[in-house]
């Protein structure tokens, strides 16, 4: 008597192991990618702050929460930017602002930084702060963002 898995027995079970790491597998990393995904958004609309900021010939602030990012143009942040909604041509929409995906945390120092009418940021120094565990710093003197 012969002992042991036929051709097909083996080929159905690597094909089941297969489709459930392909299933699995993307799950283990989605904390990541909201991570790397909201960073990027960040540095977007950071990068829209300056771009208003130059446009308008005005200053526009950043004001960075601890879960929230948002676009002012004065400091406390009763009038905020308007987002651009996509799809659309311009049309003035909701205030520019960015919430945290759950679990993700953002720290600055300062809190609050602004653009003035050249694109330089205010702390001239330059800004630095975390998007959970990725940094997002702001150029002193020309403000390009990284």
């Amino acid at each position: 008597m012969n002992r042991g898995y036929t051709l097909i027995e083996l080929i159905v079970s690597i094909a089941i192991m297969a489709i459930l790491a392909a299933i699995a597998v993307p799950l283990f990393n989605q904390p990541q990618v909201d991570s790397t995904w909201f960073r990027e958004e960040v540095k977007s609309a950071v990068r829209f702050a300056q771009r208003q900021a130059v446009a308008q010939r005005r200053q526009v602030f950043v004001a960075v929460g601890t879960s929230t990012i948002a676009l002012c143009y004065d400091a406390g942040c009763l009038a905020k930017v308007d987002q651009i909604t996509p799809g659309t041509a311009y049309a003035p929409g909701t205030a520019y602002t960015l919430v945290a995906p759950a679990g993700m945390t953002l720290t600055a120092t300062p809190f609050s930084f602004s653009f003035n009418g050249l694109g330089q940021p205010s702390p001239i120094a330059g800004i630095t702060f975390n998007v959970g565990s990725q940094a997002v710093i702001v150029t002193a003197e020309t403000g390009y963002v990284q």
